[in-house]
């Protein structure tokens, strides 16, 4: 793999600040099945990701002119403008896809994206809120989200940034269970939290990524239940 690719690559992570683990989670919801070190190997040009892998890595990052950002192609819809307009350009034709007289009269009801739940009570990675499962409201998803997702999430506070910051949108697919290291959605004593399940021997913990939070210690006798697993 070129090594300025991979250079590339690590910029773009780390504009969205991620971690190279979180960005192996994030493609698991692609059905990537890749570790952190894979994700190192790629930045500093020891190997290559494959096509999938690839477009999964784009889709994650944001990237949706490859040739202008890896190899710095003056071609396609964007030539000709830098980093600020086109970002307006985004916009733009997110707007017009709304609009129906812009739209492909080819394309049917099932090619449009899939409208996903966003409670509008936060998840708190905090001290807790309780989500209550009537009320919401349908948005549609980021094309960086994977179809995984079976809900979104409002997060309120500040205990699992940088990675997750306060007021952000999180994506959840639901799931019971949780290896220890990944972060999911849980409630505890009737609140919702986002944290990162740590299990060390018997002893299972909610931990937040901001080091000025302790660990919340989970007692099983106090309603401790798995939401889902956060892919995005």
């Amino acid at each position: 793999m070129n090594e300025s690719i991979g250079k590339t690559l690590s910029v773009l992570r780390r504009a969205k600040s991620l971690m190279q683990k979180d960005v192996a989670s994030r493609l698991s919801g692609y059905g990537v099945n890749v570790s952190a070190k894979t994700i190192y190997n790629w930045e500093k040009g020891l190997a290559q990701p494959n096509a999938d892998q690839f477009l999964a890595l784009c889709d994650i990052l944001g990237v949706d002119d490859v040739m202008w950002q890896f190899i710095g192609a003056h071609k396609g819809p964007y030539s000709g403008l830098n980093q600020a307009g086109r970002q307006k350009a985004r916009e733009f034709i997110d707007l017009l896809m709304h609009i129906d007289i812009y739209r492909d009269e080819q394309e049917s009801e099932t090619d449009m994206p899939e409208l996903i739940r966003l409670y509008d009570i936060p998840v708190s990675a905090g001290t807790g809120n309780f989500l209550d499962e009537s009320g919401f409201e349908l948005i549609k998803a980021p094309g960086y989200v994977p179809s995984a997702v079976d809900f979104a999430l409002r997060v309120s506070g500040d205990s699992m940034e940088p990675m997750i910051k306060n007021g952000q949108i999180i994506w959840i697919k639901e799931q019971k269970t949780l290896e220890s290291g990944e972060i999911g959605v849980f409630t505890y004593y009737g609140d919702v939290y986002c944290k990162e399940l740590v299990i060390e021997g018997e002893q299972a913990h909610m931990r937040s990524l901001n080091p000025e939070y302790e660990d919340i210690e989970i007692n099983e006798d106090f309603g401790f239940q798995v939401i889902g697993r956060v892919i995005a």
